[in-house]
């Protein structure tokens, strides 16, 4: 059996980051903050965990996704996926993530998500070597969670216009 453990990795039971995360959503920005440092932290982690394992520049995008998967599935922090890769900026989709779960609901119903947006962040950031931003998407009821990731400066572009009352796909236009 594979031990998954990172050096001094201490789990938390899935229900203590369910309560972090929906604290974060009724304790503003500062709470979740600190949340998503502890995403960005876990993520950066796990990347090196497989950087030490093999080459990243070695993978292609489905065997990258297939060893975050099996690194991501053994802690409970859920599964990604590639949805499209346009260039300057990727979809991923993540599904059963502790920090989108039903309880972690804030009062716009939607699911707070601090701890995997810091996950994508310090994940892809570390394997891409650049600056990365996460933006989650406007819920489209499918399964799963879809952000966005590009650029900090790209995604303060998309966030603005979606704020505008754009569409997604609107503010993803010209990109």
């Amino acid at each position: 059996m594979i031990d998954y453990r990172l050096d001094g990795e201490v789990r938390i039971p899935a229900p203590a980051l369910h309560a972090l995360s929906a604290e974060a959503d009724r304790g503003g920005e500062a709470v979740a903050a600190a949340v998503r440092a502890a995403g960005r932290a876990a993520g950066d982690a796990i990347a090196g965990r497989l950087a030490a394992m093999v080459p990243l520049t070695d993978l292609d995008t489905n065997d990258f996704l297939a060893a975050v998967n099996a690194e991501t599935a053994a802690r409970g922090l859920g599964t990604l996926q590639w949805r499209r890769e346009l260039g300057t900026y990727a979809e991923v989709v993540v599904r059963e993530s502790p920090d989108l779960a039903e309880t972690a609901l804030g009062a716009s119903a939607q699911p707070g998500t601090p701890f995997t947006e810091g996950f994508l962040e310090g994940l892809l950031a570390a394997t891409a070597e650049e600056p990365v931003g996460v933006l989650r998407t406007p819920d489209d009821g499918g399964e799963g969670v879809h952000f966005i990731v590009g650029s900090p400066s790209l995604l303060r572009h998309v966030r603005i216009r979606l704020d505008r009352g754009e569409t997604l796909e609107e503010a993803l236009e010209g990109i």
